[in-house]
Formats: structure tokens, sequence, C-alpha cells
């Protein structure tokens, strides 16, 4: 496929995480609360030396109070804490808002609502590829406006990111979801452009353009879920469709991902989990071949109590996989090359506060 554009083919939960939360302060109108997750992460990746990191280390504040009945407002500010060098921290989120019976609205730097959402993927390390979602955004805008409403037996979450005379992405997103019984169902879709995108040489895109290279990329996006939970195990199916364009090309990437996983509670604190995603490329107005991506993880985490757990996990890919999110690590991993049957290993531990 052709490098230029396939290199970047590569209900609420503002207090998500938050079971350990130091209080700061308390009143009858409201609290503030500090909140963090110290991450350490070995891993083996195929010829390279074992590394040992502080992973997606974060720590934050949140805030809600009551302005009036029915009426309460929330603001939520995070950083990174990644632990490299000098690198102290760095905002990952920065965001205000107001909740009410009609649901929650929340302006700012946030996590989009298809990575919020997610999919049938459980995995700490190496799942992932079968969400393509953040493949322009990263899963994340830095002006975005976010709707969230929970109803008693749905949901349903909206936002749009402002494109700010075109120095921002333009992003559109809605997903609809609900339970019956022992399944949970949700669908939804959006679409994300990103006008003056550089594909050039730095931040590992192709390897063969200057670092100049700008285009403009649209990623046109649908993803349906469903789970199903039966005595101590859940299995999900995720199937994701995707149309990524160039705007000044009639060159174009149509990708089908297919995603299955599941978890199953050996005891009370131990779970294991596994899953395997296909992800297929169709290209026209290229010179190149279409692409797949297989991958597989199989892992397993003990959760001592609400704030430390430790787990491993085992991953293969083959072929290529461009351009995903992964949910359990909160990282990008971008354009990447061929794989040719790569084992992967890591291990990690979390403590919450």
């Amino acid at each position: 496929m052709k490098k230029t554009l396939l290199a970047v083919a590569i209900p609420s939960l503002l207090f998500a995480n938050m079971a350990s939360a130091a209080e700061i302060y308390k009143s009858d109108q409201g609290s503030v609360d500090f909140y963090g997750q110290l991450r350490t992460e070995l891993k083996k990746n195929p010829d390279k030396e074992v590394t040992l990191g502080a992973g997606s280390s974060r720590a934050g504040v949140t805030a809600q109070y009551t302005l009036a009945e029915g009426v309460d407002v929330f603001g939520k500010v995070e950083f990174g804490l990644e632990g490299k060098g000098d690198y102290v921290m760095k905002n990952r989120l920065h965001i205000a808002g107001v909740a009410t019976d009609f649901g929650k609205f929340s302006f700012g730097r946030q996590w989009v609502v298809s990575d919020e959402v997610w999919g049938a993927e459980y995995s700490y390390f190496f799942g992932g590829t079968g969400l393509r979602h953040a493949t322009l955004s990263g899963a994340r805008h830095d002006a975005l406006i976010k709707y969230n409403y929970d109803g008693e037996n749905f949901w349903v979450a909206a936002n749009y990111g402002l494109d700010e005379d075109d120095s921002k992405q333009e992003l559109a997103e809605l997903y609809a979801g609900t339970s019956i019984g022992d399944f949970n169902l949700h669908v939804g879709g959006g679409q994300n452009t990103a006008k003056n995108y550089k594909v050039g040489t730095d931040k590992t895109t192709d390897p063969t353009k200057p670092a100049d290279v700008k285009t403009d990329l649209r990623n046109t996006y649908f993803e349906g879920t469903a789970e199903y939970s039966f005595g101590a195990a859940l299995v999900g199916f995720t199937y994701y469709n995707a149309t990524l364009e160039d705007l000044k090309s009639p060159a174009e990437i149509k990708e089908d991902a297919f995603t299955v996983g599941g978890t199953y509670a050996v005891t009370d604190k131990a779970t294991v989990y596994s899953g395997f995603e296909y992800v297929k490329q169709k290209t026209s107005g290229l010179d190149t071949e279409d692409g797949d991506g297989k991958n597989f993880y199989l892992g397993t985490v003990y959760k001592f109590n609400s704030w430390a757990r430790i787990y491993g996990e085992y991953g293969y890919a083959k072929g290529t996989t461009t351009g995903f999110t992964n949910k359990g690590s909160d990282s990008f991993v971008g354009p990447t090359k061929v794989k040719d049957g790569e084992n992967l290993f890591a291990i990690g531990a979390r403590v919450y506060w």
C-alpha cells in the first residue's frame, strides 16, 4: 500500500478509575479529589533489549459542585507522569462541564467518545489493532464539546471537535447503546478531517518522503459491538469499517476490522483474557498491493484490591496493522513494518490513589 496514506491508517467517564481517590475538600455543596496511578511496565519486543518504563502514569484533580437541584458543575485536569529523563509532566486532560437531569455537557481537552465507548478488546498491551477511530486524532481532541446521557436501559453519547480555523482537526461522532439481559450492545461512528496533516519522515510516517510533506485527510468510520456475560465469563465481538481518504488525490484505503475477545474470572481477584483481531485493507488510486494484519493476545491480571494490581501478557502479530490505539496502555501505535510472526511479551503493575 502507498505509505504516504497508509502511514496514518495506522455511561459518564469523568471520574473513572478513582476508587481510591484522596479527598482534598468536601462540603454540602461539593467535593474536590486528588487521584492518580503509577504504572511500571517491563517489555520484550523482537530484536530489542528488555525495556523497563513508567507506562502512562498520571495524576489529576477533579471537582464537582451543586449549583441548584439537578444541576452540578464539574471539572478535571490531568497530567501524564512518564518518568523519562528530565520529563516531569505533560497535560493530558483539561475539562469543564455541567451535569443536569437531561445529560452531561463537557468542554475542553478530552478523549473522544469512540475511545471511551471502545469495543470488544480487553488487553493491557498488544490489542487494539481492530479499532480504527484514532487513526488521525490519536483518540483525543483539544477543543471538544461532548454530550453524555444515561437512561434506564440505554445511553447516548456524541461530540464535536472544533477546527478553530484549521488549526485543529474537525471531528464529529454519535454513539448509542443498550443492555438487554446479559447482552450489552452499542453502535456508532464518526468522521475526522485533518487539514495540512504532516506525512513526512518525522513521527514514523513515510520514510521515503521529506518531513514537510502535508496533505488533507479524512477518516470516516462505523463500529458495532456486542458483549455477552454468563457466569464468570464475558465474550465480545466488534466489527469496524473505515475509509481513509486523501482529499488532494483519488487515493483511499478502505478497512474492515474484526475483533473477538473474552475474559474469565478464575477467582474474585484473578482474571484471564484473550482476543484475536483481523484487519483487511483495500486500496484504490494507489500503485501498491492491498494488505492485512492478524493480531492475537493472551494475558492475566491479578487485582490485590481496589488500588493495586499486576498483569502479564503475550502477543503475536503477523502482517501489517498500522496506526492503532491500545486502551490498556493508553498509547497510540504509529505505522509499523510488516510483522512476520512476531512474539511479544510484557508484564506490568499499577498502584492507584
